[in-house]
């Protein structure tokens, strides 16, 4: 009981702050939000580490931004002016002109001389591993140089003793040798004859191929040719070939009696009837593929004549066919399958 005693006091208690923090925000305008948000920072303790404003550094920097406007970032500064005065200007040329005076007065600007060596350390305080060191390596005795001739002055004078030395064989030149003799091939060597029999010398040789095998016929076995003999695909019988001309619309006038042996042998005897029309052959894929469907459109005239003659539609067939020299382009042939 007292335990929800406690946790009714505690939802009044946070019911009502929340109606103030609401009530509060919503008599407030936008600008005004700082004024709750701080007082809820307050009550709730997080505000207990937040800087000093008296205090805290750069606290005028951020009052003074928050108050302030945006910068232009489309702005840019104006450039900074550099430039002299008269008097300026003539103090740097006196400067320079006096610079210059003292330096040429001076025999201008010294040049470094050579580096002085080290002096000598005394032997009595001179460590005692300095002394067996060797001393400094002595300067090779330097040979004086001939005097040096004139510019019109000829390279050897007349009565000179001196001569050139011979070489013996200059460097890189080998003295010359005289050419060997040309050879010569040497004699092939005869062959040992054999001493073994003709027969053994024979059977070395290659032999001939043996003769190709007879087989005996092959003969079926009893069960195979019990069998019925296979059924070979029907030949059908071409009754009557009509031209027409590749490209055009409509059969000719006589047709009809080019095509009477086909209706008499039908009803004689009713089967398949197959009307092949031959196409023109082509180079690409597209012309082949036309002049295919323009052979299947002379071949669906001709089954239509023979359709009004009396043949139902269901027994006739028609298909198109490469041209060839038996079948040239244009020609119809009209067949009876048996």
């Amino acid at each position: 009981m007292a335990l929800r005693g406690a946790r009714r006091r505690t939802g009044g208690s946070a019911a009502w702050f929340g109606a103030l923090v609401l009530a509060t925000g919503l008599a407030g305008c936008s600008g005004a939000i700082d004024g709750p948000i701080e007082t809820l920072r307050s009550a709730t303790g997080m505000n207990k580490n937040d800087p000093d404003p008296a205090t805290a550094p750069y606290t005028a920097n951020l009052n003074q931004a928050e108050t302030g406007t945006y910068p232009n970032l489309a702005s840019v500064p104006p450039p900074p002016i550099i430039a002299t005065s008269v008097a300026e200007r003539q103090k740097l040329t006196a400067d320079l002109t006096g610079a210059r005076t003292s330096t040429q007065s001076g025999g201008g600007t010294p040049v470094p001389g050579p580096v002085a060596p080290p002096p000598e350390v005394p032997p009595s305080i001179a460590a005692p591993e300095m002394a067996s060191l060797p001393g400094p390596p002595l300067a090779p005795p330097r040979t004086p140089l001939p005097p040096l001739r004139t510019m019109d002055e000829p390279p050897l004078p007349p009565d000179t003793a001196m001569q050139v030395p011979a070489i013996a064989s200059p460097p890189g030149v080998e003295t010359s040798h005289q050419a060997p003799a040309p050879g010569r091939p040497s004699a092939i060597p005869q062959p040992v004859p054999s001493d073994l029999p003709p027969a053994a010398v024979q059977s070395g040789n290659p032999q001939p191929m043996p003769p190709v095998a007879a087989l005996p016929e092959a003969k079926p076995s009893p069960e195979v040719a019990a069998r019925p003999p296979p059924k070979l695909p029907p030949v059908a019988m071409t009754v009557a070939s009509l031209d027409v001309a590749p490209g055009s619309a409509a059969l000719a006038g006589d047709i009809g009696s080019q095509l009477a042996a086909v209706v008499t042998q039908y009803r004689q005897k009713p089967r398949t009837v197959r009307v092949v029309s031959y196409a023109a052959p082509a180079t690409g894929g597209a012309e082949q593929l036309n002049s295919f469907r323009a052979a299947l459109d002379r071949a669906q005239l001709v089954a239509k004549e023979l359709s009004g003659a009396g043949i139902p539609a269901k027994q006739i067939q028609t298909e198109a066919s490469p041209a060839s020299p038996n079948a040239p382009t244009g020609r119809i042939d009209v067949q009876l399958l048996p």
